[in-house]
């Protein structure tokens, strides 16, 4: 009998844990709130899914956002315009004060901060009350698994499988295509991503929301460099902030700072023509030799550790040329493949839209198009990976 007790008891004991995973594994849902903040005439722009609109506090004790639900909120999504600020969530006491309930942000561009106490009405503001906050978008959520596209960034890598480097946001899918959810989504490789032209604050936003899409987990490197058209080399190295030492050393230094294996970007011509892409193929070009010199003396470089680069790929360069097969159906993507999720990638810039360009597998830009630019392991043989005679 006390046996049968037993056997009854572990049987409850599993069917309690399944029912506690069952329930955890809910998703949770956006909840629709109520918002509140100053200045008044900017609050709807929090929730108008525009991220060329935003609400800016106006500071002091009045810097901040309210949110009410008609259920409790348990966690909170925000997506800065611009000035990422760290920030707390706080729940109201009876006597009218406020006590903080979650933290997060401060780093990225995006923010994702769960709620120790979930409650109906939320209050938003920078950690400590002090500072400004620029935000474009806010969502909150009921209890349950966060859903997949919130973005829950992780630092960019120390130690890079690949590093992809595009001269704007969006050159890395029009261009590069399929390497980005091939290699980061599918294949679940140390993937950064890097671009010389950090651009207008909303392309960030749009940016991120395809890299994210595409298995992209660690932030983005973001250079300084102005967004400007020049249909030369020369004419864009005379360019302010534009000059050649500068574009090297920036790109020398995400060498030795994420140490890739491989490293894939822009067409020596500048695809059609623009003297960035030409920018950015040059540099990751004579930066190999830069990053794996330990008598470097620029300020930015000498602190990082030599770093030798092992291979680099060209978009379109003759040398070792091939065609990446984009268009195998991808199991991590549903059955879609890399150039279907490059395509997708693209859809999320969405102030891009209006523009002639698109990723393409085929014609004078076609993304598939790759060649071997710099080996240190021997020259590829079956040209079919990026990582040929690389050790995973």
């Amino acid at each position: 009998m006390s046996g049968l007790k037993r056997a009854a008891g572990v049987f409850c004991l599993l069917m309690l844990a399944f029912f506690e995973r069952s329930a955890a594994a809910e998703p949770a849902r956006e909840l629709t709130c109520q918002l509140a903040g100053k200045p008044i005439k900017e609050i709807a722009n929090l929730s108008d899914g525009n991220y060329q609109t935003y609400w800016t506090s106006v500071g002091g004790s009045e810097a901040s956002v309210r949110l009410k639900a008609e259920e409790e909120i348990a966690s909170v999504y925000v997506q800065f315009y611009d000035q990422a600020v760290p920030m707390e969530a706080q729940v109201q006491n009876e006597d009218g004060t406020w006590r903080t309930v979650g933290t997060g942000g401060g780093e990225f561009l995006t923010a994702y901060i769960e709620l120790d106490e979930p409650a109906e009405f939320v209050r938003l503001r920078p950690a400590e009350g002090k500072g400004r906050m620029f935000i474009a978008e806010v969502h909150a959520f009921s209890q349950g698994d966060t859903p997949e596209w919130v973005q829950r960034w992780q630092p960019p890598l120390n130690k890079a499988d690949l590093l992809v480097l595009a001269a704007h946001p969006d050159d890395e899918m029009l261009f590069l295509g399929g390497t980005i959810p091939y290699y980061a989504g599918e294949r679940q490789m140390d993937v950064q991503v890097a671009y010389l032209v950090p651009t207008m604050p909303y392309r960030r936003l749009e940016l991120l929301d395809g890299l994210w899409l595409c298995g992209v987990k660690n932030y983005p490197e973001l250079g300084t460099m102005p967004d400007k058209f020049c249909g030369s080399l020369k004419d864009m190295y005379e360019q302010k902030g534009w000059n050649e030492a500068s574009v090297l050393h920036f790109v020398a230094g995400l060498y030795r700072r994420c140490r890739p294996e491989v490293v894939v970007t822009h067409d020596v011509q500048g695809e059609y023509g623009h003297g960035a892409h030409r920018a950015a193929a040059d540099a990751a070009k004579k930066a190999i030799a830069l990053a794996a010199d330990s008598n470097v003396e620029h300020e930015g470089m000498k602190e990082m550790e030599p770093w030798q680069v092992k291979k680099l790929y060209l978009h379109l360069y003759e040398e070792g040329a091939r065609r990446m097969d984009w268009d195998e159906p991808l199991e991590t993507f549903g059955g879609k493949t890399a150039v279907d999720m490059a395509k997708e990638a693209f859809a999320c810039h969405i102030s891009q839209q209006r523009t002639h360009y698109h990723v393409e597998d085929f014609g004078p830009y076609d993304c598939t198009r790759f060649g071997l630019a710099f080996s240190s392991v021997g020259e590829d043989v079956e040209m079919k990976d990026f990582f040929e005679n690389i050790e995973q």
